[in-house]
């Protein structure tokens, strides 16, 4: 009973006052269960950022007295991006502690947990960590802290204030940025050295969102790392990541990811790769836009145009004329759940289609007879209700109340709710 009201109370941390939470610390302290104590931590460690000092000092202590490396490695995935609010100190401590862990894979996993909070660490620290990822044997070990360490990159950048000067001798108290530039460079040699094409697919999955924050260098020897992956799964989800930053690469990069895409020849995978450099559309030229249409165009299975049209819907307001149009034809050979899937995606934009376009578009929504794809649709045409003329806004309205079943007619009107 003990326990599980410590446990309760921890799980509800943040809603503590600052007295209540000193108070449970020290219960916490006090625990003999192993199993009670570290799922408390973990609990707690969650508003690490944003506890007292000596209360984070207290913590860390606990951290630090852990003899398990499980528990260790539990402890520290629960400190998380916290870590990034402690004082230098604190922070280098949890590093020793990790890096004191015998068992590989457990000392992967705590530095992994440690990766998580990377740009918040002092620049110093951050190389302290990304120097202890070089030091491990396994690549895939490596791989693993890459794909934490990878969404972090583009934040490896010098501060304007010195370390305390508690720390070790051997850190520089002052960096340059040629050596953050530098930083980021072995973190992507550390990716390019992994000997699996699997290990390297992973930690390309995690440089996707540190992408545009990278140089032009690293981001070109990233892309080539995606092009030497032969594997159709490694390609497709390597596209997904480098998906995201997609909009900071130059044209040229951009244009040998769409070549790398349509390269994947397993139809499953080709549709999810595209799909996934088409999130970042929007941001792209025009001349890239464009080649983005026929590789969807040529996709077989209708399941996969709709899926592309779904996702390349969320930019056809900045499209092209000419674009806009062969994404409307797209979605008119669709059927079915295809075809409401498609109007999902292309709602938003419908306002900043031409008049003729969006006629057609409520012509579609019109001929689908099944109640649960007209929801769909009707969900995903609401986004742009709003903006359209009245004549239609009445024409989609009345398909909402057209249905027979009150569930559908109930589900559609809310559908449509602003």
């Amino acid at each position: 009973m003990y326990s599980g009201v410590i446990q309760s109370l921890a799980h509800n941390f943040n809603c503590l006052l600052s007295a209540q939470k000193v108070a449970l610390v020290a219960l916490v302290e006090g625990l003999d269960d192993p199993e009670m104590r570290n799922s408390a931590l973990e609990e707690i460690g969650a508003d690490l950022a944003g506890l007292p000092p000596e209360l984070q000092q207290r913590l860390v202590d606990l951290a630090e007295g852990l003899e398990d490396a499980e528990d260790c490695v539990f402890v520290l995935r629960g400190f998380g991006t916290g870590v990034a609010g402690l004082a230098p100190e604190l922070q280098q401590r949890l590093l020793v502690l990790a890096d004191g862990i015998d068992e590989p894979n457990y000392r992967a996993l705590a530095l992994s947990a440690l990766g998580a909070g990377v740009t918040g660490l002092t620049p110093e620290l951050q190389q302290r960590l990304v120097v202890l990822v070089e030091r491990l044997d396994n690549p895939g070990h490596r791989a693993s802290v890459l794909e934490v360490l990878g969404a972090g990159v583009a934040g490896l950048r010098p501060r304007s204030s010195c370390v305390s000067s508690s720390l070790p001798r051997d850190l520089t108290p002052c960096i340059a940025p040629e050596l953050w530039r530098a930083l980021q460079q072995r973190l992507v040699a550390l990716a390019e050295g992994l000997g699996e094409p699997e290990d390297g697919a992973r930690a390309l999955r995690g440089f996707g969102a540190g992408l545009t924050g990278l140089a032009p260098e690293p981001q070109q020897r990233l892309v080539a790392l995606a092009e030497g992956l032969d594997q159709p799964w490694n390609r497709a989800s390597a596209l997904v990541a480098l998906g995201i930053g997609v909009t900071g690469l130059a044209p040229e990069l951009q244009q040998r990811l769409l070549v790398l895409a349509d390269g994947i020849h397993e139809p499953n995978y080709h549709a999810f790769a595209l799909s996934a450099l088409g999130i970042g559309v929007t941001g792209q030229a025009p001349e890239l836009q464009q080649p983005l249409g026929v590789l969807a165009e040529r996709l077989d299975n209708p399941g996969h145009r709709a899926l592309a049209l779904e996702v390349l819907g969320a930019g056809v307001a900045v499209f092209a004329p000419e674009l806009q149009q062969r994404l409307v034809v797209l979605a008119e050979g669709l059927d079915g759940a295809n075809r409401a899937s498609a109007l999902r995606g292309l709602g938003a934009g419908v306002p900043r289609l031409a008049p003729e376009l969006q006629q057609r578009l409520a012509v579609l929504a019109e001929s689908i007879d099944d109640p649960e794809y007209l929801v769909m649709a009707l969900a995903g045409l609401r986004q742009g209700l709003a903006g359209l003329a009245p004549e239609l806004q009445r024409r989609i309205a009345a398909l909402a109340d057209g249905l027979d079943e009150p569930e559908y007619r109930a589900r559609a009107l809310a559908a449509l709710l602003p």
